[in-house]
Order: structure tokens, then sequence, then C-alpha cells
């Protein structure tokens, strides 16, 4: 019992980010026709995302002191976007994988909710209470503000059409929201290359958090091309918003494609040259979900903007996201197992310690 109190106790937010690998590698996987690895994932996404929302309920019923020193820590506040982000693109796979849009537009509300409640705790509580300088603090994971955003907009988009007369209302909103998460980009990336270049940084704090460089970028283009590709199946004047949208995805698409070979080098430099232990945190999820997002938006973007070839490139990068969403499932399930054998183990010695006290004394 009290190992599962302590779970509770202690639940990482970023843990969201195992529901978001999870769900975008399965919508990927049922773009490039393999069904069964997209049910297959569909069905564990089901679960994980029961589990963990019961476990972060709790925690703010049980532990709110914790979970509110969480959002108040700069390091972490923001990755409490996974919440709003993991929400959503399981809801995508109920429209994407299995079509029970009227499923997926629960999550959507449920997201907007979400949404709207993460966004403003965790900007006014930063706005309020951050003293701390750029380089103690400014990390690639801040940018999950920006796929928590994006997230709303793509379930959004998906949905906008099962809307009938309310589908026009539906894509504006998806376009707002569209437009936000880009300009979050742009202001948190620019932070983050300013903390990169003009701050040392040691081998330890890299890789998995700044791997959502790319993966923010994915996410906008994904939202993008979705609204693209569902722009002509609603009425409404946004046929003028066609090529402007076309034209800013294609940008964020290329900046995240071009954000792949220094991420790579960033991890030969800490694991390779460096020799840094490989030791499983639940931010390495935040590394898997970049790999799926950036397949699956690579084949909306070439639907969107009809250039088929680069579709291609999803046909190869999808097993570099099935490989590390793999490892990194097997190294959580180790480690968990790992931790409960450690805590079970320490229990009886606590019980041994006060009787063995207490012959002493006597």
């Amino acid at each position: 019992m009290s190992v599962i109190r302590n779970t509770i106790k202690t639940l990482h937010p970023a843990y969201f980010a195992f529901i978001m690998s999870t769900g975008i590698i399965s919508i990927a996987s049922g773009l490039l026709g393999f069904k069964g690895i997209a049910y297959g994932l569909f069905y564990i996404n089901i679960i994980a995302y029961a589990a963990v929302l019961s476990l972060q309920i709790l925690r703010i019923r049980m532990f709110w002191t914790n979970l509110y020193n969480d959002l108040s820590n700069p390091k972490l506040s923001l990755v409490f976007f996974t919440t709003v982000a993991g929400t959503n693109v399981l809801g995508a796979q109920f429209v994407s994988v299995v079509n029970y849009p009227e499923v997926a537009k629960i999550f959507w509300y449920f997201g907007i909710f979400l949404w709207t409640i993460v966004s403003l705790s965790t900007f006014n509580l930063l706005f309020i209470k951050c003293d701390q300088r750029i380089e103690m603090v400014m990390h690639g994971g801040w940018l999950t503000a920006t796929v928590g955003t994006q997230s709303v907009a793509v379930l959004g988009a998906l949905l906008a059409p099962k809307f009938g007369d309310a589908g026009s209302f539906v894509m504006f909103s998806s376009f707002v929201w569209w437009m936000i998460g880009s300009f979050l980009y742009m202001v948190l990336i620019t932070l983050i290359m300013y903390r990169l270049v003009f701050f040392k940084i040691s081998p330890d704090a890299l890789v998995p958090p700044y791997w959502i460089n790319m993966g923010a970028l994915a996410i906008t283009t994904l939202a993008g091309s979705i609204l693209c590709i569902n722009i002509p199946k609603i009425q409404g004047p946004y046929a003028d918003f066609l090529g402007f949208t076309k034209g800013f995805t294609l940008f964020f698409w290329s900046f995240g494609t071009w954000w792949i070979p220094f991420l790579v080098i960033i991890g030969i430099w800490k694991y390779v040259f460096h020799k840094t232990q490989f030791k499983y945190t639940p931010l390495y999820w935040g590394m898997v979900f970049p790999l799926g997002m950036y397949t699956a938006c690579t084949i909306r973007l070439s639907q969107a903007i009809q250039i088929p070839f680069i579709a291609n490139i999803s046909k190869y990068f999808i097993y570099a996201a099935y490989v590390a969403w793999s490892f990194i499932f097997i190294t959580m399930i180790l480690s968990m197992i790992k931790a409960a054998t450690a805590k079970e183990a320490a229990a009886p010695a606590k019980a041994v310690q006060p009787q063995m006290t207490g012959v002493a004394k006597g």
C-alpha cells in the first residue's frame, strides 16, 4: 500500500508523454497501413490513459501540496501540458484508428478544459513566482506548451467536418489554437536557442527534453496539414487561408527536419563522447514522441501540399519510432519493477530497526 501511495505522491507529469508517444505512433502506423500495430497501440493507450489520469486525480486529492510545488517549479511547470496533449492524441486515435468521432469529441472537450486550466495556472505561476536565471530553468521541455496547444488544434481540425453546421466554428477555433501554438513556439525556441548557445550545458541535461524542439514543430506541421486537408469540407471563408496555411506548414516542417541531425549529434556527444550512462526517466518519452509525430506529419503534409514523394520519408522513419518506443517501454517496465522491489525490501528493514533499538535500550 505504501508503494502505491508513494507512486501517487511522486508521479511525474511527463508520464502523459507515454500516451502521446504511443498514440501518435499508432496513428502513423494506421496511415502507413500497419493496422495491427495501430490497433494494438490504441488498446495499450486506453489502459495507460486510464491509469495515469486516475493517478493524477488521486494526486490532486491526496497530495495537492506536492502537485502545486511541481506547478510552481519552472523546470516542471510547462511539462503539465503533456496532460493536454495525451488527452487529445488519444482522441485523435478514436478518429483516425477506430473511427469513433463521437467519443473523440468528448476527449476534445476535456482537452480544451485541461488546456485552459494548465495554460492559465502554469504561465501565471511563471509570471508571478519565477525568479531564477534562464540557464537554471530553461530546457526544451518548455515546448510542451506548444505541443499541448497544437494538440487541441489537431483534434479540432480532424473533427470539424463531423460537427455539421457547427463545423465552421470548430475550424475557426482550430485555426486560433494553431496560431497560438505557433506563436508560443517562436517565443520559446528563441529563448532556448539563447540558452543553448550562450550558457554551458552539462551532458546529463541534454537529449530527452530537447527532442521536443523538433516534436513541437512536427505537431504544428500536422495541425497545419489537417487544416489544409479539411478546409474544402467546411463552409466558410477558409479557402482564403489555404495558401497561407500551406506555406507556413511547409516552413514548420522544414525547420523540424533541420533539427533532426543536430539532435542526433548531441546524442552522440552525450552517450559516446562523454560516455553518459543511460538511466530511465519519463522524460525519455519526450524523445519518442517527436519520432512518431514527424512520421505522421510528413504523411499528412504530402497529402496537404500534394507532393507524394516526401511521404517516402515516413516509410523508413517509422522504424526509428518503433525501436525507440520498444526500448523506452522495456526500460520503463524494468525500472518500475526495480523500484517496487527495492521499496518492498526496504519496508521490513524499517520495521526491524525500531525493534533492535528497543533491545539496545533494554
